[in-house]
Protein backbone atom coordinates (compact mmCIF):
# COMPACT_ATOMS: atom_id res chain seq x y z
CA UNK A 1 0.00 0.00 0.00
CA UNK A 2 1.41 3.32 -1.00
CA UNK A 3 0.67 6.64 0.81
CA UNK A 4 0.59 9.72 -0.62
CA UNK A 5 2.49 13.17 0.47
CA UNK A 6 -1.02 15.19 0.99
CA UNK A 7 -3.71 13.82 1.54
CA UNK A 8 -6.56 14.59 -0.76
CA UNK A 9 -9.32 16.66 0.91
CA UNK A 10 -12.92 17.09 -0.83
CA UNK A 11 -15.30 19.86 -0.83
CA UNK A 12 -18.77 18.87 1.89
CA UNK A 13 -21.95 19.36 -0.04
CA UNK A 14 -23.39 21.12 2.97
CA UNK A 15 -25.29 24.50 2.75
CA UNK A 16 -25.87 27.41 5.27
CA UNK A 17 -29.18 29.60 5.18
CA UNK A 18 -28.97 33.30 6.84
CA UNK A 19 -31.00 36.28 7.48
CA UNK A 20 -29.80 40.01 7.82
CA UNK A 21 -29.91 43.27 6.84
CA UNK A 22 -28.32 44.96 4.38
CA UNK A 23 -25.33 47.04 5.23
CA UNK A 24 -23.26 47.85 1.90
CA UNK A 25 -23.90 47.40 -1.91
CA UNK A 26 -21.72 48.46 -4.16
CA UNK A 27 -20.98 47.94 -7.74
CA UNK A 28 -17.55 46.99 -8.88
CA UNK A 29 -15.70 46.19 -12.40
CA UNK A 30 -12.47 43.96 -12.18
CA UNK A 31 -10.91 42.09 -14.87
CA UNK A 32 -13.25 43.36 -17.16
CA UNK A 33 -16.26 42.45 -15.24
CA UNK A 34 -19.25 43.94 -13.06
CA UNK A 35 -20.38 42.58 -10.49
CA UNK A 36 -22.04 43.66 -7.21
CA UNK A 37 -19.84 43.48 -4.36
CA UNK A 38 -22.35 43.19 -0.67
CA UNK A 39 -22.23 43.24 2.63
CA UNK A 40 -24.82 41.94 5.14
CA UNK A 41 -25.77 41.89 8.85
CA UNK A 42 -26.84 39.12 11.46
CA UNK A 43 -27.28 38.03 14.41
CA UNK A 44 -25.81 34.57 15.49
CA UNK A 45 -26.82 35.25 19.56
CA UNK A 46 -27.36 37.49 21.79
CA UNK A 47 -23.36 38.41 22.18
CA UNK A 48 -22.33 38.19 18.54
CA UNK A 49 -23.11 39.51 15.12
CA UNK A 50 -21.36 38.20 12.34
CA UNK A 51 -20.80 40.37 8.51
CA UNK A 52 -21.75 38.03 5.74
CA UNK A 53 -20.21 39.12 2.50
CA UNK A 54 -20.77 37.79 -0.95
CA UNK A 55 -20.76 39.28 -4.65
CA UNK A 56 -23.23 38.55 -7.55
CA UNK A 57 -23.53 39.43 -11.33
CA UNK A 58 -27.03 38.60 -12.52
CA UNK A 59 -30.15 39.10 -10.98
CA UNK A 60 -28.98 41.03 -7.75
CA UNK A 61 -26.87 43.24 -9.55
CA UNK A 62 -30.45 43.81 -11.68
CA UNK A 63 -31.98 44.76 -9.17
CA UNK A 64 -29.67 46.98 -7.57
CA UNK A 65 -29.52 48.80 -10.53
CA UNK A 66 -33.23 48.90 -10.74
CA UNK A 67 -33.38 50.66 -7.19
CA UNK A 68 -35.35 47.41 -6.10
CA UNK A 69 -32.15 46.40 -3.67
CA UNK A 70 -31.22 48.99 -1.07
CA UNK A 71 -29.49 48.91 2.06
CA UNK A 72 -30.84 47.59 5.34
CA UNK A 73 -33.10 45.44 3.69
CA UNK A 74 -33.78 42.32 4.86
CA UNK A 75 -32.42 39.62 2.98
CA UNK A 76 -32.09 35.52 3.32
CA UNK A 77 -29.35 33.49 1.55
CA UNK A 78 -28.84 30.42 0.66
CA UNK A 79 -25.44 28.80 0.13
CA UNK A 80 -22.16 27.85 1.61
CA UNK A 81 -19.59 28.99 3.76
CA UNK A 82 -15.98 30.15 1.37
CA UNK A 83 -14.13 31.81 4.55
CA UNK A 84 -14.18 33.03 7.83
CA UNK A 85 -12.20 35.76 8.78
CA UNK A 86 -12.16 37.01 12.86
CA UNK A 87 -9.01 39.00 12.75
CA UNK A 88 -6.69 42.12 10.91
CA UNK A 89 -3.23 43.44 10.87
CA UNK A 90 -3.10 46.90 11.58
CA UNK A 91 -0.52 49.35 10.65
CA UNK A 92 1.87 48.16 12.84
CA UNK A 93 1.45 44.66 11.85
CA UNK A 94 -0.11 43.50 15.07
CA UNK A 95 -3.04 40.97 15.16
CA UNK A 96 -6.68 42.79 15.87
CA UNK A 97 -9.95 40.92 16.57
CA UNK A 98 -12.77 42.26 13.97
CA UNK A 99 -15.58 43.66 16.01
CA UNK A 100 -17.73 41.52 13.94
CA UNK A 101 -16.66 38.04 12.59
CA UNK A 102 -16.71 37.92 8.58
CA UNK A 103 -18.46 35.06 6.76
CA UNK A 104 -17.78 34.71 3.10
CA UNK A 105 -20.16 33.29 1.04
CA UNK A 106 -20.85 31.93 -2.52
CA UNK A 107 -24.81 32.51 -2.92
CA UNK A 108 -26.46 30.28 -4.89
CA UNK A 109 -30.09 31.55 -3.45
CA UNK A 110 -31.41 34.68 -2.26
CA UNK A 111 -35.11 36.13 -1.46
CA UNK A 112 -35.64 39.83 -0.83
CA UNK A 113 -37.39 40.89 2.26
CA UNK A 114 -39.09 43.95 3.08
CA UNK A 115 -37.73 47.21 2.53
CA UNK A 116 -36.43 50.06 5.16
CA UNK A 117 -39.75 52.58 5.34
CA UNK A 118 -38.64 55.97 5.07
CA UNK A 119 -39.20 57.95 8.42
CA UNK A 120 -42.09 60.35 8.52
CA UNK A 121 -41.84 63.98 9.87
CA UNK A 122 -43.66 64.91 13.01
CA UNK A 123 -46.92 66.29 12.04
CA UNK A 124 -47.18 69.69 14.61
CA UNK A 125 -50.45 70.33 15.26
CA UNK A 126 -51.93 73.97 14.10
CA UNK A 127 -54.16 76.09 16.07
CA UNK A 128 -57.43 76.82 14.78
CA UNK A 129 -59.73 80.25 15.55
CA UNK A 130 -62.74 78.02 15.54
CA UNK A 131 -64.83 77.56 18.20
CA UNK A 132 -64.71 74.23 20.02
CA UNK A 133 -69.35 73.31 20.84
CA UNK A 134 -69.04 71.51 24.32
Amino acid sequence: MTESATPTKYLDAQSMMVHGRIANLEEVEYNGQTFLSAAMYTTISEQTDARVVFTNSNGMLTAFRNGNLVVGQEMTLIGRLKGVRAFYTDKEDQLQPLKNPELQMSVQQYIFGSKPQPKKEPVQAQPTLEEIPF
